[in-house]
């Protein structure tokens, strides 16, 4: 991914998003990893419910998909056609176990698995 702002000049921020590290963080996902160019250097991006619901709406878009079809090979359809049905199914999963009262109670923000809350 490659990210762009008039304070850069002409130059990018060059991002292997593919390879960043996630980590659920109270409200938030949390994306690290290290930019690829123009320098290297670590990176945050905190990604909220709504941000997910924004990408999966501009995933859907006419023009997003009709920029993927003109891109992809049959073999990277079916592999996106399993992502989609391995997401469904994971929040299916996850939506029943929370609805069966099966997970762990939520934990305050910015508190990690095992921290005592004050």
């Amino acid at each position: 991914m490659n990210f762009w702002s008039q304070g850069l000049g002409d130059r990018e921020l060059v991002m292997g998003l593919d390879r960043a590290k996630s980590d659920r963080r109270g409200d938030v996902i949390v994306l690290s990893g290290v930019v690829d160019s123009p320098a290297p250097w670590e990176y945050e991006v905190k990604v909220e419910y709504d941000d997910w619901l924004a990408i999966l709406r501009t995933a859907t878009t006419k023009e997003a998909c009709g920029f993927i079809a003109s891109k992809v090979s049959l073999a990277s359809v079916a592999s996106m056609g399993a992502s989609i049905v391995k997401f469904i199914g994971l929040l299916a999963w996850y939506r029943a176990r929370r609805v069966l009262g099966l997970t762990r109670a939520a934990l305050p923000a910015g508190k990690a698995p095992g921290e005592a809350a004050s």
